[in-house]
């Protein structure tokens, strides 16, 4: 059993939330065409981290620049997430990491891991969920850290009105301010909605939605 299932091929950019999402896409795109070696892309959960990386992998795609995406908590063996037409380019000039934070959390265990990052010859970007979870031993962390710590970073952000307008259009007529994605209107949903045939109901049943 999957705990759920990320579609790479589901990713509509006409279709995603706010205008951030798709400036974190621009800007991402661009650098790794000015093969910068390490770009992060922070927010906060629900935020839409991997729905860009998908996003991203798809226009590099388009333009001939073969990639590799992996997502950390199933490479690490913390979650079991089904991967859909997410095929893997051979000799990728592109490594994607989904949930880097994975590896913060386990720093023993994902020392294997994080030596196929630092080895990767070409351009790394990787999704780091705010705040940032960390655990102990933190001296293994030390060679990731350092890698990290010279990247360009740029965040996921949404304004309260692009998240009224998605609740709104899903069948939600409030939305309390601490929730702040579309990923977590989709999971809090049922506090408000008792509506058994609701939009989102349908959205989140859906087994091939992206997983924000």
């Amino acid at each position: 059993m999957y705990d759920y299932v990320i579609n790479c091929g589901k990713v509509d950019e006409d279709s995603l939330v706010g205008s951030s999402i798709k400036e974190v896409i621009n800007w991402a795109v661009g650098r790794v065409m000015s093969n910068e070696k390490t770009l992060i892309i922070m927010g906060e959960t629900g935020s839409g981290k991997t729905t860009a990386l998908l996003a991203i992998m798809n226009r590099l795609r388009k333009l001939g620049i073969p990639v590799t995406y992996v997502n950390a908590y199933n490479e690490l063996g913390l979650r079991s997430i089904k991967l859909v037409d997410c095929h893997n380019d051979l000799n990728a000039r592109v490594l994607l990491i989904d949930d880097i934070d994975a590896a913060f959390t386990v720093p023993r265990i994902a020392q294997g891991f994080i030596n196929k990052i630092l080895d990767f010859n070409g351009t790394v970007v990787v999704t780091l969920t705010i705040p940032l979870l960390v655990g102990n031993e933190l001296e293994l962390l030390e060679p990731l850290v350092r890698f990290l710590r010279n990247a360009s970073r740029i965040a996921i952000e949404y304004r309260d009105d692009d998240i009224k307008m998605f609740a709104q259009k899903i069948g939600i007529s409030y939305v309390k301010p601490i929730v702040k994605t579309p990923g977590m209107v989709l999971r809090n949903f049922r506090k408000w909605d008792n509506n058994e045939n609701s939009v989102v109901d349908k959205v989140l049943n859906d087994s091939n939605s992206v997983v924000l």
